[in-house]
């Protein structure tokens, strides 16, 4: 008798495991549908300026590599002096592909999935059992936020990736064992060099190591600070230290206002829904219970370590203030879904009915995600990658003005449609300068002309060409081409 329980249940676990498997691979793979669709319209996250812009910056540099045959325009934002490795990486695939949006696009949802594959891996080597890891991974790929933002070219994928490829290099950081301390002394610089902000992570990687030993951690903090330190000594006596020394001029944070913090911890609380409606809450009682009750998840190093990376984020979400988006809490999904499943595992052996509730909790998340990640892809809309070949066609047919384009979108049409540009809102130079010495003569605006911009652009007459309607945010949902002459 007692046999054929056990044999039902592994029977059952194997069906579970091969379902979520199944249904993982099934949304990976979905991922590389439609590229050239827009970020999804109505979405939660409808605030994130990514979707304008950040694309084409974080590429410039691969672009401007096959465009004009160097990676730096002198004067202008020149962001891969700080984050080369997006762009080294983009260097080598456009040698392939040509400069394309889509084949940026087709990088990133690659190591969306390399992630998916990496949290299976994770939960079981800290004691998952291959259905709660095939959970894990399922949970991961169907999240609507994962799909939306892995289908923009952008860091925040590549650096969860990143992260969970350092968590399972230091789960096998056993004494004697070499391989893992040199995969980390090296991946934690590229970290690092991928986006700067990916310092807040590294507790929960340490965390891991320290577990392991004490000298790991003290190896690892070595060889990764000897690789970031000679960057920082090469790039600091190039021609791109001014490059460097601005990108962090700019994205330094303000001041601390200390008598709002109670309102920064409720936008915090609040924005969090951001990540996912039902995994956020089931995550934070999750945490309560295992304060209260289910105190021997604490014993798990991935637990801790999941809560140590979610809290690294969310100080640094905190200290940014109200200078924040949805993208920057992409990284707390992962250590969510991880502390989630590692729960579901636990109760199940313990407390079989609060095991049943969160895990028809989870189901419930997994069937709503899918038809919310469905609904992106049945109401896919072109209407920016239509308004760049629109652009280009126009500028192609008017060899009276100079084929440059001058705005905070142009590197992002550069990407899409390869006319070279430069940006009208994060300048080395004094944009009046550097606007009469590049002389472009096309601008690219949203909505209205910022009045700040036109005072540096009074040698010019700007005249409206083309106007394209694009995203469904009020302020910023129509793309403006203007005629740049002269004035005599």
């Amino acid at each position: 008798m007692l046999d054929s329980v056990l044999e039902q249940m592994s029977a059952t676990a194997r069906w579970l495991q091969t379902t979520f498997l199944s249904m993982a691979i099934l949304l990976c793979l979905v991922r590389f549908a439609w590229l050239g669709a827009d970020f999804p319209n109505h979405s939660p996250w409808i605030m994130d300026e990514a979707k304008y812009t950040d694309e084409g910056w974080w590429a410039n540099a691969a672009v401007r590599h096959f465009l004009i045959g160097h990676w730096q325009v002198a004067g202008d934002y020149n962001p891969a002096a700080a984050v080369p490795v997006w762009p080294l990486l983009l260097t080598g695939v456009f040698h392939l592909t040509g400069v394309s949006l889509l084949a940026a696009r087709a990088l990133n949802v690659f190591f969306s999935i390399a992630t998916v594959a990496l949290v299976y891996l994770l939960v079981q080597r800290y004691g998952g059992t291959p259905a709660a890891a095939a959970l894990a991974a399922a949970l991961l790929a169907a999240s609507p936020f994962a799909f939306a933002f892995s289908r923009l070219a952008t860091l925040d994928t590549l650096v969860v990736f990143e992260w969970a490829l350092a968590l399972w290099a230091a789960s096998y950081a056993e004494p004697g064992r070499k391989w893992p301390l040199i995969v980390l002394g090296f991946l934690i610089p590229i970290m690092l060099l991928t986006k700067t902000t990916a310092l807040v992570l590294l507790p929960a990687v340490f965390w891991l190591l320290f577990r392991k030993s004490f000298r790991s951690v003290l190896w690892v903090a070595v060889l990764a600070g000897a690789g970031f330190g000679i960057y920082l000594w090469i790039v600091l006596r190039s021609r791109y230290a001014a490059d460097y020394n601005y990108f962090f001029d700019i994205n330094a944070l303000a001041d601390v206002d200390w008598g709002r913090t109670g309102f920064f911890l409720r936008q915090l609380w609040r924005n969090c829904m951001w990540i996912d409606r039902i995994l956020y809450p089931s995550g934070l009682a999750s945490l309560l219970l295992s304060l209260i009750w289910l105190r021997q998840l604490w014993r798990n190093p991935l637990f801790v370590a999941a809560w140590v990376g979610f809290a690294g984020e969310a100080v640094y979400i905190i200290r940014r203030q109200d200078d924040y988006a949805p993208r920057y809490f992409l990284a707390m999904l992962l250590p969510l879904i991880l502390v989630l499943v590692l729960t579901l595992q636990e109760l199940r052996g313990r407390k079989r009915r609060l095991g049943s509730l969160l895990a028809a909790t989870l189901a419930a998340a997994l069937v709503l995600d899918t038809v919310q990640v469905a609904g992106f892809l049945s109401h896919r809309r072109y209407d920016f990658y239509n308004a760049a070949k629109s652009i280009r066609q126009i500028v192609d047919n008017d060899p009276r003005a100079h084929r440059l384009l001058l705005g905070s979108s142009g590197d992002q049409l550069s990407l899409m449609v390869r006319i070279p540009a430069i940006n009208d809102g994060y300048s080395i130079q004094d944009l009046g300068q550097k606007v009469a010495f590049y002389q472009p003569g096309w601008y690219v605006g949203w909505n209205e002309l910022d009045p700040d911009i036109m005072g540096f652009l009074t040698a010019f007459r700007l005249e409206q060409v083309a106007s394209f309607p694009v995203f469904d945010r009020d302020q910023r949902n129509r793309l403006i081409l203007y005629r740049m002459e002269k004035v005599k």
